[in-house]
């Protein structure tokens, strides 16, 4: 018996991933409803890469920049791992605003899914929150 054997008889996860597979997209596919999905994905990298960051980055007013400097010419991959986050913030506010777009274009703010986009709003807030005091860490 494989783990996935045993996770499955314990939570049916199999079932649910076929059922959720083979469920139409309302409308058909299109390029204009990836916009979530990949937004999703960059607030992924974006938690990955801080994290990774977070193991060397040294919040202090007299060494944060020493710190970042540090990531950025010693740290194995720290300079690739430093520009995925920092691009990927400024990508990710982009891709936010463009599912915003896309929402409001296509009335998918009405019932039933008003609370889904209060969230979706509240989600934008904060997330302009994090990158501004983001900007600051650095010190520089």
């Amino acid at each position: 018996m494989s783990l996935s054997d045993w996770l499955d008889e314990r939570t049916g996860h199999r079932a649910l991933l076929d059922r959720w597979k083979g469920a139409p997209t309302k409308g058909g596919g299109s390029f204009a409803q990836v916009w979530g999905g990949v937004t999703a994905l960059c607030l992924l990298v974006i938690v990955v890469t801080g994290i990774l960051m977070m193991t060397a980055y040294q919040p202090s007013a007299t060494t944060a920049w020493s710190s970042v400097h540090y990531i950025q010419t010693k740290l194995s991959l720290g300079w690739f791992i430093r520009g995925l986050h920092h691009n990927g913030a400024h990508f990710l506010v982009v891709l936010m605003v463009l599912h915003l777009v896309r929402t409001t274009v296509f009335a998918a703010y009405r019932k039933p899914r008003e609370l889904t986009w209060l969230l979706g709003l509240a989600l934008l807030g904060l997330t302009l929150a994090f990158v501004r005091t983001g900007y600051l860490l650095p010190w520089d």
